[in-house]
């Protein structure tokens, strides 16, 4: 079956760092579509093959990357051997929409 075109928006990060880890949990997005409780169903239930490529930068140099599943439903996405005093940037991509 085909879904109808709608727009959602970006996951919501949420992070937790401990020394030089940093374990991001993914919150996804609601779609226009409701369960049959009538709340909106997020994203991954509705497309059920998708993920989100988190990576992890210094600058314009990319460090890390990780898969990173449905929320809620695996361990957190994790970044391992962070410097200390340092800025990074952490972008995601989707994957997995088809």
């Amino acid at each position: 079956f085909s879904l109808p075109t709608a727009i959602v928006g970006p996951p919501r990060l949420s992070w937790l760092l401990q020394g030089h880890i940093l374990s991001i949990n993914i919150i996804m997005p609601l779609t226009p579509y409701r369960s049959k409780t009538g709340s909106y169903k997020p994203v991954d239930q509705v497309l059920l093959k998708l993920w989100y490529w988190l990576s992890l930068y210094e600058g314009d140099m990319l460090v890390q990357q990780v898969p990173c599943k449905r929320s809620g439903e695996e361990a957190p996405c994790t970044f391992w051997y962070l410097k200390p005093s340092t800025q990074y940037c952490i972008r995601t991509a989707a994957v997995g929409m088809a």
